[in-house]
Parts: structure tokens; sequence; C-alpha cells
């Protein structure tokens, strides 16, 4: 059962989180999103500010991978799941209400749930839950 911890919250939402997708040729793009904000345990949500191919590749493949870590590396996560796009709605006026989206463009709010959490200080599978 998937379920984020307090320590991987803490490092998503006060960390930079980097993003990874794949478009419909399997051509991997990544990015840096600086807000992210955990829902509950088992979904983020982030914005779409400035994507471009992200925007495309989440579009047409809902796939994705997410990774944090310390300052210090001592804790590092990899986070996959599924994403999807919202354009209005509940989602999409929580980002438009984020503090540190005030005065960016929040396109989009993208709900990610979670389906896999990977340790990548110690290398394990920590939860794993498929959809």
């Amino acid at each position: 059962m998937i379920k984020i911890t307090e320590i991987i919250r803490s490092l998503i939402e006060n960390s930079n989180v980097t993003l990874a997708t794949c478009n419909q040729n399997n051509v991997p793009n990544c990015c840096v999103i600086a807000c992210v904000k955990v829902i509950n345990d088992k979904q983020l949500l982030f914005t779409d500010n400035y994507f471009n191919k992200t925007r495309s590749n989440l579009e047409n493949n809902k796939n994705v991978s997410l990774a944090t870590c310390s300052a210090d590396g001592n804790q590092a996560y990899q986070l996959k799941g599924t994403a999807q796009i919202f354009t209005e709605g509940e989602y999409k006026e929580m980002v438009d209400n984020m503090e540190c989206n005030q005065g960016l463009a929040h396109k989009a709010a993208v709900l990610v749930s979670v389906t896999e959490i990977w340790d990548l200080a110690d290398p394990k599978l920590i939860c794993s839950e498929k959809l």
C-alpha cells in the first residue's frame, strides 16, 4: 500500500523535485519543479507554469517519475505514478492559490497518483501499488 511518509512529504515540499516524462516515441525529458504539494498519502499536485515538451509528453503518456533528495544526499526518493492534467476545477483552483505560484503562469494543475516509492539512498522499493 502506498504511503507518502512525513519525511518524504517534507523533502517533496521543501526541495526541488525532478519530473521525468517520455513522449510517444519513448524519448525521455526531465525538468525541475519547485512548487509541489502532497495532498494525501498517495497523491501530489504541482503546476504547469512553463511546460513545453513536458506538457506534450503528459498529454500523450501519463506515466511519470519524480525524484527528490536532501541537500546532503542522505535522503533521496523516487516516486513513480500516473499523471492527470486539469485546466479547471478543484485542482486548478488549488494551484492557483498556492503561494509559491504567485506571479507565475499556472496554466494547469498536474495530479500524480503514486504507484511506487523507492529509497534511492539505500536502494530498495519501499512500497508499490498497481493501478
